[in-house]
């Protein structure tokens, strides 16, 4: 076993120096280890090696902010499972148990950046609340006291808003020029696209990011029913209104704390199609 747990520890302080350049995160993973090891239920006889070290840094990263862009320092979850050798979904489920397990919380100081524990994540949510809502901190205490805390979870807010585009019977109407509708599951038809979009604050920025990217988004609709042969109609901005119910959100909550992270690595269309290919689905990038 205790060969185990020096490899285990190498690879978190090797990781925390070469990755993170930050010694306390290699502090904090190491007080984990230790209260791993001598934990009753002795969880570190079983599994590898890399996914414990992996797990741990993920269980403490998670509760300091480490996969959010704007800490310091900070890295992606892609990065992590790439350093380690692991599997995203194999980690997350390891750090979920160690979480559980060893109460790891943003409320458990013992595993909290030392920047983590001057500068409470409650504090920051209730000024964000009174200022966007104009309620009072004595109204945001209140609250406080019926939402489990102090194991109510702190979930970022993304960057983006979210459209939903939900077709109307327009659409349908032209799509069955084009295909048989009972060859399109129903399941299909109400697993609506939903796009990410800049923050939107006030309901002009919505309109604007429609009127600029309303032909991109329509070509994309299509190209899910309609034969790729096809010639795309043309359309103005009121008759893409007439085709579309628009839903929208305008607060995304980030529970990767890495939100379109990988986006920019991954090619969403098919390198085959030739980029003068009229249906081709364009690229709705809203960088």
């Amino acid at each position: 076993m205790s060969s185990k747990i020096e490899i285990i520890r190498e690879l978190l302080k090797n990781f925390c120096n070469e990755v993170l350049n930050n010694q306390e995160y290699a502090q904090i993973c190491l007080k984990l280890l230790s209260q791993l090891e001598e934990h009753p239920d002795k969880p570190l006889a079983r599994g590898k090696e890399n996914i414990w070290a992996a797990g741990i840094m993920h269980a403490v990263g998670s509760i300091n902010f480490l996969f959010h862009p704007a800490s310091d320092p900070n890295t992606s979850f892609k990065q992590l499972n790439q350093y380690f050798k692991t599997n995203s979904n194999t980690i997350k489920n390891k750090s979920t148990r160690l979480q559980d397990l060893l109460g790891i919380t943003p409320y458990n100081h013992l595993f909290l950046l030392r920047k983590g524990q001057t500068e409470n994540p409650i504090d920051k949510v209730k000024e964000v609340i009174i200022k966007k809502f104009g309620v009072s901190e004595s109204d945001i205490n209140e609250l406080l006291k019926h939402v489990a805390h102090p194991d109510c979870p702190i979930i970022p807010k993304s960057d983006y808003s979210a459209i939903t585009i939900v077709p109307k019977q327009k659409f349908w109407n032209w799509v069955a020029t084009q295909t048989n509708l009972e060859d399109i599951s129903p399941s299909m038809k109400t697993d609506y696209n939903v796009y990410l979009v800049p923050d939107i604050e006030l309901e002009s920025s919505l309109v604007m990011e429609l009127h600029e990217h309303f032909k991109e988004i329509f070509k994309i609709e299509l190209t899910r029913y309609i034969n790729v042969d096809t010639d795309f109609p043309e359309i103005s901005f009121v008759d893409f209104l007439q085709w579309f119910d628009i839903r929208s959100s305008s607060h995304v909550m980030d529970l990767t704390g890495e939100l379109l992270d990988d986006f920019d690595d991954e090619n969403p269309f098919d390198e085959n199609i030739e980029p003068e290919d009229k249906n081709k689905p364009p690229g709705f990038t809203l960088n």
